[in-house]
């Protein structure tokens, strides 16, 4: 075992700290490299992304994320010098199409189109009666339950992450307790491949899960929610047409560190 500098950048999408491994590295090298940075309490980071190359980014456990991929949008127009507005085309780990964001570097503001849903499922079988008669959204990298009302515990959470592993087996899973007094967020998600269970300070997926849950049965148009989460707020909009769901994105502000370099055992 020998000690490596590594260069890092840290992003901040509405609380939800993401680690840009900088250098390059296998894929067997990413659970290693990971377990290390989550662990360096001054980042306060909550998950890592490793940048593969200019427009290409993996997040440790191959699950998809839409918070770091708008930062990783952001750090690619960074990159080239862009200064303004923009549409950056990035590729990330858990969608098998490349996704389209637009940015301000003035700003900082970034809006991305998420993935469209692979499904939206009643839940039914659950032991937490409460959970039946949810939906889950099958955002095809990770899967959410959208519940209404319901405290978010580990003890709840527990019970319904065994129940969506063994009923559906995704790759990654979350979920979005969600007052709908107040719009307040509460995210909690699990990477199966790093076994890592996080309370979020938010979520993008999971915002996108929650708006797309909200807006069933709505009429043609725009709707658009602000998720008051943990440690910020995003912004989903759905645009419904002809009755069916054409589009979801979420926007909000993003800060980015400079790079920083760092030491851990490989």
């Amino acid at each position: 075992m020998m000690k490596q500098k590594i260069r890092i950048r840290i992003a901040d999408p509405a609380g939800n700290i993401t680690i840009f491994v900088l250098d390059h590295f296998e894929r067997s090298q990413y659970q290693k490299i990971a377990t290390q940075l989550l662990a360096m309490e001054e980042f306060h980071a909550e998950q890592v992304a490793f940048i593969k190359n200019d427009d290409t980014m993996e997040m440790c456990g191959l699950e998809f994320c839409g918070n770091a991929s708008r930062s990783f949008a952001l750090i690619c127009a960074q990159n080239r010098g862009i200064s303004g507005r923009a549409v950056m085309t990035v590729n990330v780990s858990g969608s098998s199409e490349p996704l389209r964001v637009s940015i301000d570097t003035d700003t900082n503001y970034t809006r991305i189109k998420m993935p469209a849903p692979l499904s939206v499922t009643s839940i039914s079988g659950c032991p937490l009666e409460c959970v039946n008669g949810s939906v889950l959204v099958d955002l095809g990298g990770i899967s959410h339950v959208v519940l209404h009302n319901i405290t978010g515990t580990k003890e709840t959470f527990d019970v319904i992450r065994n129940f969506i592993n063994r009923e559906f087996d995704p790759p990654a899973m979350g979920v979005m307790f969600y007052n709908d007094e107040d719009s307040s967020l509460v995210p909690v998600v699990y990477v199966k491949d790093v076994d890592t269970t996080y309370f979020e300070g938010s979520c993008g997926s999971g915002s996108t899960a929650v708006a797309v849950a909200l807006s069933i049965g709505m009429a043609d148009g725009t709707h658009s929610f602000d998720f008051t989460q943990p440690a910020g707020d995003i912004t989903a909009t759905a645009e419904i047409v002809d009755g069916s769901l054409a589009a979801v994105y979420i926007e909000g502000p993003v800060s980015i560190s400079d790079p920083v370099s760092v030491e851990v055992d490989l």
